[in-house]
This record gives C-alpha cells, sequence and structure tokens, in this order.
C-alpha cells in the first residue's frame, strides 16, 4: 500500500513546488512592474514641478512687462494730451529740411511762433511712439524668458546628466 501513495506524495509535492515558482515569478513581475511605475510617477512629478515653475517664471515675467508696457503707454498717452491740449512739453524729433539752405543766417521775428508738427506728423509720431514700447517690452520679455526660462531648464538637464 505504501507503493502506491509515494508517487502521489511526489506529485503533489512537485504540483505545488510548481504552483509555488509560478506565484513566485508573479510576484516578481509584479514588484518589478510596481518599481518601475514609482520611478514614473517620480518622474512625472518632478517634471510637473519644474513646468510649475516654470510657468510661475513665465507668469512673473508677463505681469512685468505688462505692467511696464502699461506704464509707457501711459506716459505715452500723457504727452499726447498735453501735446494736443497745447501745454508744453518738448519733443525731440529730428529732420532734415532739403528745401532750406545751410548758407542763409537764421532771421529773428518777435512775433513768430514756435516750430510744431502738424497733425498727421504727430498722430503718427504717437502711433511710432506705442509701437515701438510694445516692441521694445515685446523683446525684453522674450530676453527675460531665453534666461531665466530656457537657460536655466538647459543648466538643470546637463547638471544631471553630469551627476
Amino acid at each position: 500500500m505504501m507503493r502506491w501513495q509515494f508517487p502521489i506524495i511526489a506529485e503533489l509535492l512537485a504540483s505545488m513546488l510548481g504552483t509555488a515558482l509560478y506565484y513566485r515569478t508573479l510576484y516578481y513581475d509584479a514588484e518589478k512592474a510596481r518599481k518601475i511605475a514609482v520611478s514614473d510617477r517620480e518622474k512625472q512629478q518632478v517634471a510637473f514641478e519644474q513646468l510649475n515653475r516654470q510657468m510661475q517664471t513665465v507668469t512673473a515675467l508677463d505681469t512685468q512687462h505688462t505692467k511696464e508696457l502699461e506704464h509707457d503707454q501711459n506716459l505715452i498717452a500723457q504727452l499726447e494730451h498735453d501735446m494736443a491740449d497745447g501745454r508744453r512739453r518738448r519733443l525731440h524729433v529730428k529732420a532734415i529740411c532739403p528745401s532750406v539752405s545751410t548758407n542763409t543766417s537764421p532771421s529773428s521775428l518777435d512775433d513768430a511762433a514756435s516750430a510744431r508738427l502738424d497733425y498727421i506728423a504727430q498722430r503718427n509720431y504717437f502711433i511710432l511712439r506705442r509701437r515701438i514700447e510694445i516692441a521694445e517690452q515685446q523683446i525684453k520679455g522674450l530676453r527675460d524668458y531665453i534666461r531665466q526660462v530656457v537657460l536655466s531648464h538647459q543648466r538643470k538637464s546637463r547638471n544631471k546628466s553630469l551627476d
């Protein structure tokens, strides 16, 4: 009777061993997948935090340059109102009048009015000033973005690759 029990016990032990090895392999595969998932999540968290810092930097730059542009536009608008109301403000305009000879001596008239720009030239002057201010703020903003976001990101990436 003992003879037929030994093979059955051996088969049971072999099947239990096979089952244990199968589940052990499943466990190690699941553990490996979990470690990869944790590593990926940590990388994503770092990338998210870096993106968040970049967004805060860009927002701060945008706010700063928007305030500067608004201030400059207010100054231009005030200058334009002063000119329209006849208040004495100086505009520095470099102009050449080719029809006037440079050899003549200046004449003086006591009742002569000061030189003024005509309406169209004055309007164009202020339009150009506004556009110049917008372009300057855009250039400053792009320069700051490149310095504070792009180049700092490249430096951080380079430092991480050296570690």
